[in-house]
């Protein structure tokens, strides 16, 4: 059931990983079949328990998902899978957008910039310690929210805008909480809610946005957050 793939590991969480290291590998591709349980525990020489808890843990990360008899598998898009793998060919004469990356020509050179910053680094190192976020960065972003309208309070710099949600949600929400998303919607945030252990309640949209009696539904639902993406549905 695993080909060349060996899921190794004693414990529940060292054997979760290992499921998630193949699947972000590609060595167990979308809808690969897992051994039953009680038979990957005696391969591995451990408690059937601890195979249903590292399973129930990729369940909850959003990594796989069990049909009753016919077993465990990996989900069609889980949130470990390398996105090249899912990547699908736009078909001859149609533009393809879901990269989002801008023209090349229009980009301005790093040379300056990282020299600058390599100057800047010189003077004063980087250290443990320090604020977490430059003043002088901090300046320029709350002006331009200042300008958005945006209340004032604390800044916190994250890796994108998928890393915001995912510290939001973290922060606000226990697994199995509701989460209204739009449909159709950005694709990361689809695999980010049940990697979380949140489950997805969709809501429809339109050339505005989300449909308000959807998002109504959803929140007298039960849905303890709505995550809306206001540009370009990405």
């Amino acid at each position: 059931m695993l080909g060349e793939y060996r899921i190794s590991g004693r414990r529940a969480s060292e054997i979760a990983a290992s499921v998630e290291r193949g699947v972000g590998s590609g060595d167990l591709p979308p809808g690969h079949v897992l051994p039953p349980m009680r038979e990957l525990a005696a391969s591995l020489e451990v408690n059937p328990n601890t195979v249903a808890a590292a399973y129930r843990t990729l369940r909850e990360r959003g990594v796989i998902e069990t049909a009753g008899r016919r077993g465990s598998r990996v989900r069609p898009a889980p949130a470990s899978t390398s996105r090249g793998s899912l990547r699908i060919e736009a078909p001859p004469g149609v533009r393809d957008l879901g990269e989002g990356n801008p023209d090349p020509e229009l980009l301005p050179g790093l040379g300056p910039a990282l020299a600058a910053a390599a100057a800047a680094d010189a003077e004063s190192h980087g250290l443990y310690g320090q604020a977490p976020v430059v003043a002088e960065f901090a300046a320029y972003a709350r002006a331009a929210m200042d300008a958005d309208g945006v209340p004032a309070g604390p800044l916190a710099v994250t890796s994108g805008a998928l890393d915001a949600i995912e510290r939001v949600l973290a922060a606000h929400l226990r697994p199995g909480d509701a989460v209204a998303v739009e449909d159709p919607g950005w694709g990361s945030v689809l695999d980010l809610v049940p990697a979380l252990g949140l489950r997805a309640v969709p809501v429809g949209v339109d050339d505005s946005g989300p449909l308000p009696a959807d998002v109504e539904r959803a929140l007298r639902a039960g849905a303890r957050a709505l995550v809306v993406t206001d540009r370009a549905q990405n």
